[in-house]
C-alpha cells in the first residue's frame, strides 16, 4: 500500500532575510550621510528637526532629521512628521510608512523602485516593502536611497 504522511504545524517558518539596511541621504542635508537600520531599531522616524511636537501635543524624536537651519533648499519641504521605517518580522523586511506630514494634501512621499516604478504613499496605514535600490523622495526634492549593502 502506498502511504503518505503530512505534518502540519501552526508555527511560522523562520525567515532567513537580511536584517540590516542602510539609508543614504542623496539630496538634502541630514545630521548624518548614512543611517544604519537593524531588525532591533524599532520605529525609525524621519522628519524636519530632531525633536518636534506632534499635532496631539506629544514630543517626537526624528532619528533621521533634516535641520531647518540648513541652507539646503530641500530641507524646507520635509515635514516635521514625514515618515517612518519599521522592521516587519513576519515578512522579514523593512517597510516605509507615511506619517501625517507625508501624505497629501501636505508634503508627499514617493518611492522609485530599482525597476523604475513610482509608488506614492497615500495613507499612514499602508506601507511599502523597501527593496535594494529604492529611492525615497520626501516633499519635493529631499532624496534617500535604501540598500542592504553598506557601500
Amino acid at each position: 500500500l502506498p502511504v503518505a504522511l503530512h505534518v502540519s504545524t501552526r508555527k511560522k517558518p523562520t525567515l532567513t532575510a537580511l536584517t540590516k539596511g542602510f539609508v543614504r541621504v542623496v539630496n538634502g542635508e541630514a545630521e548624518q550621510e548614512v543611517y544604519t537600520l537593524t531588525d532591533k531599531s524599532g520605529r525609525v522616524c524621519i522628519g524636519r528637526e530632531k525633536r518636534v511636537q506632534t499635532t496631539e501635543g506629544f514630543m517626537r524624536e526624528n532619528n533621521i532629521a533634516f535641520p531647518s537651519t540648513s541652507r539646503n533648499n530641500s530641507n524646507k519641504y520635509v515635514s516635521r512628521q514625514h515618515a517612518h521605517i519599521e522592521w516587519n518580522k513576519d515578512v522579514g523586511g523593512f517597510f516605509l510608512y507615511a506619517d501625517e506630514g507625508g501624505i497629501p494634501p501636505r508634503n508627499k512621499i514617493k518611492v522609485q523602485t530599482a525597476t523604475g516604478d513610482i509608488i506614492r504613499l497615500q495613507s499612514t496605514h499602508v506601507g511599502h516593502h523597501l527593496q535594494e535600490g529604492d529611492q525615497i523622495i520626501l516633499g519635493q526634492s529631499a532624496l534617500l536611497q535604501f540598500s542592504y549593502a553598506e557601500g
